[in-house]
């Protein structure tokens, strides 16, 4: 981005802090386009996305007298959209089933941010790993864990031994370990 450029949106925050709504407006005819193609690839519904980028810019406008602290404009409002999808992804697993384990830490409140994303960065590798698991390999974990079936139960389901499904498991177990060794201390 060019010089003239900063100075157009410094121009423009300045009016903006002093109350221009005119100055306002064309803040988001500016970026409401592009937000709303970034947000909607993260949320990939319309009316959810249109209610991020309308409580974006409420923001921006309520507290405009700070506007002027802001350095890259762009760069501010794409962090703010990130924040805003995450608190709407937030919001959604506090409706969700309290009892889906893969996002309890994630519901915490008391657990700082910064952890609950790098605990569902973890989330999302083991989730990847799983799915590139062989077929059958993949079909025993995923009844083991996610249908809590015993092996037994599977077994029987899958027409295989005991054993078969214990090795499954296992093999699953020890890819998930090599995967998550760098981010996780037991497992």
């Amino acid at each position: 981005m060019n010089d003239s450029r900063l100075t157009d949106f410094r121009l423009l925050l300045e009016r903006i802090v002093e109350g221009d709504e005119r100055a306002f407006s064309l803040l988001y005819d500016l970026f409401s386009d592009d937000l709303t193609k970034h947000i909607l690839s993260k949320v990939s519904d319309a009316q959810v996305a249109e209610d991020i980028l309308h409580d974006l810019f409420l923001s921006l406008w309520r507290n405009r007298h700070n506007m002027l602290d802001i350095e890259s404009l762009p760069a501010y409002l794409y962090s703010s959209c990130r924040y805003l999808i995450l608190a709407h992804y937030r919001t959604e697993l506090k409706r969700a089933n309290p009892m889906d384990l893969e996002h309890l830490d994630i519901l915490d409140e008391t657990v700082p941010l910064e952890e609950r994303l790098h605990y569902r960065y973890i989330i999302d590798i083991v989730s990847n790993e799983i799915e590139n698991l062989p077929d059958k390999c993949r079909e025993v974990f995923k009844l083991s864990r996610s249908e809590f079936l015993s092996n037994k139960e599977i077994a029987q389901r899958l027409d295989i031994s005991e054993s078969t499904v214990e090795k499954h498991i296992n093999k699953a177990i020890r890819r998930l370990r090599d995967v998550t060794k760098n981010f996780l201390l037991f497992f």
